[in-house]
């Protein structure tokens, strides 16, 4: 249609294929299973690591495991197990149900669904006693510490990413493309200006803030560490920031667009998911002690509002992932401070003040916003033909 708006067109891509309401859950489980089997693989050889690098940590470790009751440590392991046993049968289930007749179809369907509920109960029980805010602490130390760390730690993202890949072109039948963009192609050109963009306003208002006393920047430049850490900033972070956008702005966003017609009540349902995904992060734990939970959460908020900003503006998610990669990477190489979730090396530190940080994200994100608006093109829909996988992102 051609008087659609951009959001209009982005949401009504979930619209012309096999988008019921099972497939969206179906993909929804896959990737976080997907996820989980991540957590898994590049978490082995991220604590390999952590422990050579920090032997002390392995006393650490075994402590807190002796202090738990053979209860709990049974539980963790059976939540595991039935996660791993649970997936792996609902996946093997659905993807031969198309062998059995068309009755016996619908039976598997039904029980790969029932092994699915199982799986995801077991995944949530598991996240809910196998970690704690030490662990949290003991990751970032081995962040900070080795720069493999922070790449495996990193790694961890994009198989979400790869799954609802796989998912809206096998199980919703609809392109890769669909699910980044309303336009006929992926803007590469749009996401690099945006990056640029941040960078550029990230920049002055950083020094802005350093001039006038609000958030004094101190030089802490080790060439030693930096040079170690960056390439790893600059070619992972934008796959961890890609994959959180294609996740919630894009996915989640298109999935409750189908079903909410009011774009703006499905940002903030959104913008809230990605605030909540943040809680665990140690500067929110440091923020609480002397402020709400609210004030803590709010700059994650808008910061994910501001990004839905982006995808309304432009009918596709190239902007947000600009947007939000260059902020991570600004925070990962530029500016950084102390109890970070990202405690790498940066040219400089300032202090954490969550409220300030708030104000600044309200006030840089809707420069970012009106300029990006100032510089939109019209959407070019795409031709109503099947695109194939080497042309989904040309």
């Amino acid at each position: 249609m051609t008087n659609q708006t951009p959001i209009q067109a982005f949401f009504s891509q979930a619209n012309n294929s096999n988008t019921t309401w099972w497939t969206w859950l179906a993909v929804f489980w896959f990737a976080i299973m997907m996820w989980f089997y991540g957590q898994i693989i590049f978490g082995i050889p991220l604590a390999v690591i952590g422990m050579v690098i920090d032997p002390s940590s392995m006393e650490a470790v075994m402590e807190s495991q002796s202090d738990e009751s053979a209860g709990t440590g049974i539980g963790y392991l059976l939540a595991m197990a039935t996660v791993i046993l649970g997936s792996i049968t609902a996946f093997l289930i659905y993807i031969l149900r198309n062998k059995s007749s068309e009755g016996a179809g619908k039976t598997n369907i039904f029980i790969a669904s029932i092994f699915g509920i199982i799986s995801f109960a077991a995944l949530v029980n598991f996240m809910m006693t196998g970690s704690s805010p030490e662990d949290a602490e003991l990751l970032n130390s081995w962040m900070s510490k080795s720069a493999m760390v922070y790449m495996f730690m990193l790694l961890m993202f994009p198989p979400l990413a790869l799954a609802l890949w796989l998912g809206v072109k096998h199980v919703q039948k609809r392109t890769i493309l669909s699910l980044h963009t309303a336009h006929y192609k992926f803007r590469w050109g749009r996401m690099i200006f945006a990056m640029l963009v941040l960078w550029a306003i990230a920049a002055v208002s950083s020094y802005g803030a350093h001039i006038t006393g609000l958030s004094e920047a101190k030089l802490v430049f080790d060439p030693s560490r930096f040079w170690k850490y960056l390439p790893i900033t600059l070619l992972f972070i934008p796959l961890q920031s890609a994959t959180e956008e294609i996740a919630l702005r894009g996915y989640l966003n298109q999935g409750l667009g189908k079903y909410i017609k009011n774009p703006w009540i499905v940002f903030v349902v959104t913008s809230a998911a990605f605030a909540s995904l943040h809680l665990g992060n140690p500067e929110v734990a440091e923020t609480v002690k002397e402020h709400s939970i609210w004030v803590a959460m709010s700059g994650y908020f808008f910061f994910g509002f501001f990004a839905c900003v982006l995808t309304y503006i432009d009918g596709g998610l190239e902007a947000a992932i600009g947007m939000h990669a260059a902020n991570n990477m600004f925070a990962a190489a530029v500016v950084g401070y102390d109890n970070s979730a990202l405690p790498t090396p940066t040219i400089f530190k300032v202090g954490l003040n969550t409220q300030l940080d708030s104000i600044m994200v309200i006030v840089s994100l809707a420069l970012v916003c009106l300029i990006m608006y100032a510089t939109r093109k019209p959407l070019i829909r795409p031709e109503p033909v099947a695109s194939s996988e080497s042309d989904v992102f040309s």
